[in-house]
């Protein structure tokens, strides 16, 4: 799967973190220069999720908020701004945004979110796509959120998995109802704080997991994951595709890319490892599959030579 058609962003731990999705204009967190880097772009995005308010998650939010109402875009669009409940840095940026800029040619909202509570995207009761908030551990005694693209799907009844496609063909011209729906997880972005609890993400198409850390001995008190744990979480989970973001500045590309490939050799996984660095999406570890076709090509040109 090429992350990179579905998303965008900037990650660097302590400085500035933001991901735009981009089939439902989804920007989760909103650091320093994201309406930069967005341009006229910045006029799609519909909802903002927030997963906490440390700064480095939402400086950028007055620079979207004035660039929509003052640019050339469309700045009558509505935009919808969905946060923790109790948080007070979020709280703070409200009071700002609205002291400084109190009259906006758009509708602005703010909502507070619970950890299980959803937000409607699109589509009916069949591919319905929605947003659900889960709870993660990054600030002590306050809540964080995660938040997950739920997509309504259908699938063979678990009782009817074994059958012959003839014996389904009987029951199907029976009458019978052989699927069901259920939920897949298209993409989860686990925000800031430790491991995820894989139960949060299981199944998900794209797992997006922090990795401010490659040693946990320099993890001291910061609620923070490390690269290994990032990766035992995703086997756990049996995710499809692991991303990687909110890494230190003080690793370079190569240090993170042989960390992931170490872990990946350790945890046995065979899924592809990619790594948001800064504003640039790097394949780390490519699908197992992906590694044994490479290799066989490379040994075949050299075979030929």
């Amino acid at each position: 799967m090429d992350v990179s058609a579905l998303l965008r962003g900037f990650s660097k731990a302590l400085y500035s973190n933001w991901l735009v999705y981009k089939p439902d204009n989804l920007l989760v967190d909103c650091g320093e220069g994201a309406a930069t880097t967005l341009g006229n772009n910045g006029y799609a995005i519909e909802r903002v999720l927030l997963t906490h308010g440390h700064l480095d998650h939402i400086a950028g939010l007055p620079s979207l908020i004035w660039s929509r109402a003052a640019g050339m875009g469309d700045n009558n669009k509505p935009l919808q701004i969905f946060h923790p409940r109790g948080d007070d840095y979020v709280a703070d940026m409200r009071a700002y945004l609205q002291k400084t800029r109190a009259r906006l040619p758009f509708e602005l909202t703010w909502t507070a979110l619970d950890a299980g509570d959803e937000i409607s995207l699109i589509g009916g009761e069949r591919h319905a796509r929605r947003t659900e908030a889960f709870a993660t551990q990054h600030i002590p005694a306050k809540l964080t959120l995660g938040y997950k693209i739920l997509e309504t799907r259908r699938r063979l009844k678990p009782e009817f998995a074994d059958l012959a496609q003839e014996k389904l063909r009987e029951l199907a011209q029976s009458g019978a109802d052989l699927s069901e729906n259920y939920d897949a997880i298209l993409v989860a972005f686990g925000g800031d704080g430790i491991a995820l609890n894989p139960d949060d993400v299981r199944g998900a198409e794209i797992l997006i997991h922090e990795a401010t850390i490659l040693d946990a001995g320099e993890r001291k008190h910061q609620l923070h994951a490390t690269l290994d744990e990032a990766v035992k979480c995703a086997r756990d989970a049996n995710v499809k595709t692991l991303l990687l973001n909110h890494v230190s500045g003080r690793y370079r590309a190569a240090e993170v890319k042989d960390a992931a490939r170490q872990s990946a050799a350790r945890h046995n996984v065979d899924f592809p490892i990619w790594c948001l660095l800064r504003d640039r999406l790097q394949n780390m570890v490519p699908a197992r599959n992906q590694a044994e076709n490479q290799a066989e090509h490379d040994a075949k040109i050299l075979c030929e030579a």
